[in-house]
């Protein structure tokens, strides 16, 4: 189709734009899972954490929750005065402070959600804060799937036991954890890989697809298309199979990138597999955002300024660059009207997922909503192409 092969030629003039974010991210991927992978002889030796807990709400649930933190953590015990509370951080007496509300174990026990509010705060001492907040986030991913398995809500009567079953549970799965192989270390390393693609994804989508498609859309261009007797509906379906054509060949490319710096072997790992499904979701739903907002605009330079600025915003909000359990609750329900921050949740829900019992329940719900999020952006790309195209009938 001649729409099909004008979109690759145009692409050419952006073949700088994608070397560049491609060399960037092996250098620093490379980089950075070299650095975080054990080696062959030892093994990864994580500290242990210091973190401070108040608890409001005094319920089986949130003293079982203590309990297990207790287990796998230092509880340091502080005044709680908010100038006590920033010396400590600050001072690295402590690196991570929970405060748990009142009705947090009504919360946890609701059948309609999936956590429970909790106020933590980290500390400077960064790395050792993303440890505790992600003890606190593999307990809440265990209770979700033992409350899951009683279909939806424990039963008062069995409470008490499962509480001790998701301790014991969790004293295995994170004593493992804390003496990790290399080999079961780089799933983790893998999820976190995953999530980092996302920018190089959502940043090379918005940029190079959207130049392009300026370029393909600039009217003596599709006047000469028209003249050739090209159906404007043939013209579309080229421009949109030729845009999906290089987002998986990106796509392939960085998923194989990955797998060679961790190993193949991961391959045959079930998590792995998930890491991947959501990983081509995500690229799907990124694609159709990023056609509807570039087909919104017309000027090449306020494409370059959005495509930065959006993927940016996207990667900082969604969990990408920075841990979702430092992000605050409002700016992640901004960041879920993008399918980013799903993807993310997805991701660290299958990392966290235990051996025992395993419930994907979750990821099938953040990929169904990222799925019903390419179908809507699509859409609205092809309305909006229709009206264009009728004003200038």
């Amino acid at each position: 189709m001649r729409a099909f092969k004008l979109y690759f030629k145009v692409m050419r003039g952006s073949l700088a734009t994608i070397l560049t974010y491609i060399g960037i991210f092996v250098v620093i991927a490379n980089f950075v899972i070299n650095a975080q992978l054990p080696s062959k002889e030892a093994d990864l030796k994580i500290a242990e954490p210091k973190i401070t807990v108040f608890d409001a709400d005094e319920s089986p649930v949130s003293k079982a929750f203590t309990a297990y933190l207790a287990e796998h953590a230092e509880i340091v015990e502080l005044e709680d005065t908010e100038i006590a509370i920033n010396d400590a951080l600050f001072d690295g007496e402590t690196y991570y402070v929970i405060r748990i509300p009142q009705d947090f174990g009504k919360q946890m026990l609701d059948p309609e959600r999936h956590d429970a509010e909790l106020n933590a705060r980290g500390s400077i001492y960064v790395h050792l804060s993303i440890v505790s907040a992600q003890l606190v986030e593999r307990y809440n991913q265990t209770f979700q799937v033992y409350k899951q398995a009683f279909g939806g809500s424990i039963p008062a009567e069995q409470l008490e036991n499962t509480l001790d079953l998701i301790r014991t549970d969790l004293q295995a799965e994170v004593s493992t954890s804390a003496f990790l192989s290399g080999e079961t270390y780089k799933i983790t390393l893998l999820g976190t890989s995953f999530n980092n693609t996302f920018y190089i994804l959502i940043a090379l989508l918005s940029s190079v697809i959207g130049s392009t498609l300026i370029a393909m859309e600039n009217q003596a261009v599709k006047n000469r298309d028209l003249v050739s007797g090209i159906p404007e509906r043939q013209r579309t379906f080229g421009i949109f199979l030729a845009t999906l054509l290089f987002s998986v060949v990106l796509w392939v490319f960085l998923i194989v990138f990955l797998y060679t710096q961790l190993g193949f072997e991961l391959l045959t790992d079930t998590k792995s597999l998930w890491l991947i499904g959501v990983s081509f979701v995500h690229m799907v739903a990124v694609l159709a955002v990023a056609n509807f907002f570039i087909t919104l605009m017309r000027n090449k330079g306020a494409l370059n300024f959005f495509s930065t600025v959006f993927s940016l915003a996207v990667s900082f909000t969604s969990g990408v660059f920075v841990p979702l359990e430092l992000i605050q609750t409002p700016v992640q329900k901004v960041a879920s009207f993008m399918p980013t921050v799903w993807a993310v949740k997805a991701n660290n829900a299958i990392v966290h997922m235990p051996e025992q019992a395993p419930d994907y329940s979750f990821v099938w719900q953040a990929m169904g909503i990222m799925a019903l999020m390419a179908v809507a952006f699509l859409c609205l790309t092809l309305v909006l192409r229709k009206s264009r195209q009728r004003s200038f009938a």
